[in-house]
This record gives structure tokens, sequence and C-alpha cells, in this order.
């Protein structure tokens, strides 16, 4: 309700008032003014003509009539009361049923204003408004419905994505992670820890990584999909599928990242794009072939990867060589090169989307690439690695909201 509207309606019902109290007390001064001066003169004349006795009978006239004076006094008081309430009335019983109206009861019924003044066009007003607010009310609920069955369809969808990631062989998780378990199968494969996480932004993500074994080896991808929200997670469910049918049939990691960003480039009519990194180990030799589709370089931990040979007392980091070539999805004729690489006994790659190293606290200010590399300095097994790597991240960034989605993927050999 307009407040300017409200002042206005409470100045004229003042003026009113005003105007019926100053009525009142000149009708009662002119009553007692006239019937005061006529009734003196009268006594001081008959005084003159007839003598003291009469006199005596004027005064008890007198008494008589100050008594019909105080009766009128106390009928016209009467009045006056009478009509101040009938024009404070229609206000006091219109603030009862907008207090009612306040408490939630937007179908209040609100008193008829009979009278041709402001209070009529303030009934009319707050008419408006109470229907306006019930309507309004009404879409909130209509809303919060749909929300809440969009929350609820977005949980399913997520349970359902988080379902499509890797449950991966006990063969290959180590007992204890740190320690690693000796496959005994005739393929002669050496030792292998791997863990893995995905922790998304909203209910839904972009981001993916998988992990294959077959034939003695083992294919495995992460990868980042531009966008966030349910766009991302569609394109994220292709790719990863996607990756899965070409591992199973062909060794050729040039051939299956190409194969895969062919898929991607057809029909994008929403330029969305994947940065994606796959490789392939040959678990009987350590061998490791990966391309790199303008991901984040992964990491080599491990003190027999260091160029000096070692010889410190923090476990030794390195940058994997891997010039990233376009992301999945930008050209359906872009070149992919396959690299290769030896991965000494006891190491680990450590592979993570931009999630980690972009995570901002509250100031915006970066976890950055050298956070993540003091991190890795513990030589940690997998699982313990990725769980501190988690909780570093969420010391730094506090009570600020988390920015993208963040997966990371640790591969001991």
């Amino acid at each position: 309700m307009n407040k300017y509207r409200l002042r206005g309606i409470r100045q004229s019902l003042a003026s009113r008032i005003t105007l019926w109290v100053v009525l009142y007390v000149v009708v009662i001064l002119g009553i007692s003014a006239y019937v005061g001066n006529s009734f003196v003169l009268r006594i001081i004349r008959d005084i003159e003509e007839n003598g003291i006795l009469y006199a005596i009978d004027m005064r008890r006239m007198a008494v008589a009539l100050t008594m019909l004076f105080v009766v009128t006094l106390v009928v016209l008081t009467l009045m006056l009361r009478r009509a101040i309430h009938r024009l404070v009335a229609p206000l006091t019983t219109f603030t009862q049923a907008v207090d009612e109206v306040a408490r939630g009861n937007l179908k209040a019924e609100l008193p008829e204003i009979h009278t041709k003044d402001e209070m009529q066009r303030l009934h009319h007003s707050f008419s408006l408004m109470q229907q306006s607010l019930a309507r309004q009310m009404e879409e909130l609920k209509q809303v919060n419905e749909a929300k809440g069955r969009l929350e609820g369809e977005l949980k399913v969808a997520q349970e359902i994505q988080l379902s499509m990631l890797p449950s991966m062989p006990p063969k290959f998780f180590a007992e204890q992670s740190g320690r690693a378990k000796n496959l005994d199968e005739p393929s002669g494969k050496g030792r292998l820890d791997i863990y893995a996480s995905l922790t998304p932004a909203r209910e839904v993500g972009g981001d993916l990584y998988d992990v294959i074994e077959r034939d003695g080896k083992l294919f495995f991808c992460i990868g980042d999909v531009s966008g966030k929200g349910v766009p991302a997670a569609l394109v994220m469910a292709t790719t990863l599928c996607q990756f899965r049918i070409a591992a199973s049939h062909v060794d050729d990691l040039g051939r299956i990242v190409t194969y895969i960003n062919r898929i991607m480039c057809d029909g994008n009519d929403t330029m969305m794009f994947v940065t994606f990194f796959a490789g392939m180990l040959e678990l009987s030799s350590g061998r490791l072939s990966y391309v790199n589709a303008g991901h984040n370089k992964p990491f080599i931990v491990g003190d027999s990867c260091a160029e000096d040979g070692g010889g410190t007392s923090e476990t030794a980091v390195m940058e994997l060589p891997a010039k990233p070539g376009l992301p999945i999805g930008v050209d359906e004729d872009a070149p992919y090169v396959v690299r290769e690489y030896d991965m000494p006994e006891g190491s680990m790659l450590f592979l993570y989307t931009d999630g980690l190293t972009e995570a901002m606290d509250v100031q915006r200010e970066q976890f950055s690439r050298q956070r993540l590399i003091d991190n890795l300095k513990s030589g940690l097994g997998c699982e313990e690695q990725l769980s501190a790597m988690t909780q570093a991240v969420h010391r730094f960034v506090g009570d600020a909201p988390q920015s993208d989605d963040l997966t990371m993927l640790a591969i001991r050999y």
C-alpha cells in the first residue's frame, strides 16, 4: 500500500475529527454565552422591578436551567462521540481484516465501505493488492513444486551419472592404498594401484574419467566438458560411452581419440568441446602411450622420475611431456599425436581437471599449480594422495562455493 495514500487518509480523518470537535466547542460556548448573558440580565432587571423575593425564585429557575444545560451538554457529547465513532469505526474494522491478511489468510473478506471517501479508495486499493498477492502466492507454489520435481530429477540424474563412472575391479586396487597387490596372473602383469574421485560442482557435471583393462593393457582417460549442468552432463555421457566402445576393440590411441572426436563433432551445433587425455599402459613393461587433446598435463610422481636421479628427502614431481592438441569436438579433421613414456617402477601418474588448480577461495585466489605440486611431494599412495589433495583444496577454499567440477585419477605402477 502506498505510504502517501495512507498518510492522506490519516490526515483526512484527523481533519474531520478536528472539525467536529471545533463545531462542538463553538456550539457549547455559544449556548453558554447566550443563556448565561440572557439569564443574568433578566435577574438584574427582575430584582429592580420586583424585589428580592422574586430574585430567589429566579435563582431556583437558574438551577433548573443549569441542569438543563448539563443535560444538553451530555447529549451533545454523545452525539459528538457517535460522529467520531462513525468516522473511525470503518478504519478499525478494516485494520482487523488487514491483520488477518498479514497472518497469511489472503482469502479474508474485507469489510464493506459505503462512504464515498478515502476509505473507499483504500478498500479498493487493498482489495487489488490482496488479489495480486493471492495470485503471486499461487504462482510461487507452482514454481516451488516444479523446482522440487526438477531437484528430484537432477538427483536421480546425478546418481545415474555417477553410476556411469567405472567401478574398477578389486584386482586394480591395493589391499591397502600405497601397498600394491601382486596380481598373480599368467600374463606377467606388474603391481598396480589405482584410485579416482569426482566431485561435481552442481547436481550433474561435465567431468569424466574411465579405466578399462583388457589383454594385459590398461586403457584410461580423463576429460572436462566445456560448460556446466545438464548440457555438459549429456556431452560427458556421450564421450564416456564412445571411449568405452573404442577402447574395448582398438589398441591404437590415435585412432581411438580420432574416432571420438569425429563422433563429437557430428551435429555439434552448440559448439561444446571436451578437453581429453587418454592413455594406455602395458602392464607387463610399464610402457605408457598417451594422447593429449587440450587437457592439463599429468604429473609423474616418484624419486626415480627425477632428472637428477633423486637423492632428496622429498618425492620428485615431474610434468609429463604432453603438448596439448585441439580439444575433442572442435575440428573433425584435427590430428592427434601419440607419445610414449616408460613408467619407472613405483612411480605414480597423477591426472586431474582444472577444477583442482582453479579452485578459488573467498578472495578469488586460485589453488594453483604450485600448491598441487607441493601436495604431490608427500609420496602417498593413490587413495591417500587423492584424499589429502581433496582436504587441501577444501582447507584452501574455505567457505567459498565450489566453482567447477573436481576430478582426479591416480595410477601407481
